[in-house]
């Protein structure tokens, strides 16, 4: 029985997670039609959970603090799309609550987890259920219930990654969009996947991840085909995605994070922001990338500026 696991048990898990969803991407490529169906879930999420990978594999024996200070760190700096950033938040939360952790039991990762949950609901300018922050809030609360009953991590893993896929089953009846289509969250399924591939590491199980998995792809019901009908029937009001880091050179309180939030929901929608000591991660979709840009330059330089036109 497994009751806690320390920071070489943890690299392993992030390792196996980065892993597991990399060789899934393009099955959660097929399935993303929310916000947008602009087809990059998996890859979003892939690059961002593997930005951390790449950090750890040149850690030498870190403790459990500094895997999930490197770990958050390196995913806020790489987090590319919605829903890597809201993965990025997840171990920003993890991060924080890990800190001076020298082991971590289950109860400690249940209020690590909660931790990163409320960090992204905060984060994220209109949270919608029926996404990857409904099925994340759905495995805290399950792992604060079963943590103080359920001492062996295994087990208790097992059984969040269960109730996980119940909550993921039932997004499509909380976003009409995932109904029409016939499909569950992108994100949220990327996340489960994230999940999986480190339970795969805690119970010492083999997974041969350079084989790509075969997987038969989702039948979209009543969703344009993109490539080949072309985009005009595809609806999206605010046709860049756009992405950047603000390399802080003035202060950034609550009241400039109030301020640069609402100018951002003036131009555009699916509003990411996230502040840290010395950086703001931003993540717009909107049809002026340039004002966005001019907004963040008011606070500090810029860096890792992306705009991808989703139309």
């Amino acid at each position: 029985m497994r009751q806690t696991i320390n920071g070489a048990d943890f690299r392993r898990l992030i390792l196996s997670a980065a892993a597991s969803i990399e060789i899934h991407k393009q099955q959660l490529n097929d399935l993303n039609v929310f916000p947008v169906p602009d087809g990059d879930t998996g890859t979003n999420m892939s690059m961002t959970i593997n930005a951390a990978a790449v950090d750890l594999r040149k850690a030498e024996d870190p403790s459990l603090e500094k895997v999930a200070s490197i770990s958050a760190s390196a995913m806020l700096r790489g987090a590319r799309g919605n829903s890597g950033v809201i993965l990025s938040l997840l171990f920003r939360g993890l991060s924080k609550k890990l800190k001076g952790a020298e082991v971590a039991d289950g109860v400690l990762w249940a209020q690590a987890l909660q931790e990163g949950v409320d960090a992204a609901y905060k984060a994220v300018m209109k949270p919608k259920e029926g996404t990857i922050l409904t099925v994340a809030r759905g495995m805290s609360e399950k792992i604060k219930e079963l943590a103080p009953k359920t001492p062996d991590l295994c087990k208790l893993m097992k059984a969040v990654i269960e109730y996980g896929d119940e909550v993921l089953d039932y997004t499509p009846e909380l976003l009409p969009v995932l109904k029409q289509a016939g499909v569950v969250d992108s994100g949220g399924q990327g996340l489960m996947q994230v999940m999986k591939g480190a339970y795969n590491a805690l119970i010492g199980k083999k997974v041969n991840y350079e084989a790509v998995e075969s997987y038969t792809k989702p039948v979209i019901k009543d969703m344009p085909d993109i490539s080949a009908q072309g985009t005009e029937e595809v609806d999206i009001e605010f046709g860049y995605c756009t992405e950047f880091i603000v390399m802080l050179e003035k202060e950034f309180n609550e009241d400039t994070e109030a301020s640069f939030k609402s100018f951002l929901e003036s131009i555009g929608n699916s509003i990411v922001v996230v502040a840290d000591d010395e950086i703001v991660k931003v993540h717009v979709h909107t049809n002026h990338p340039g004002l966005a840009f001019e907004e963040g330059l008011k606070y500090g330089s810029l860096s890792r500026m992306k705009v991808d036109n989703m139309r």
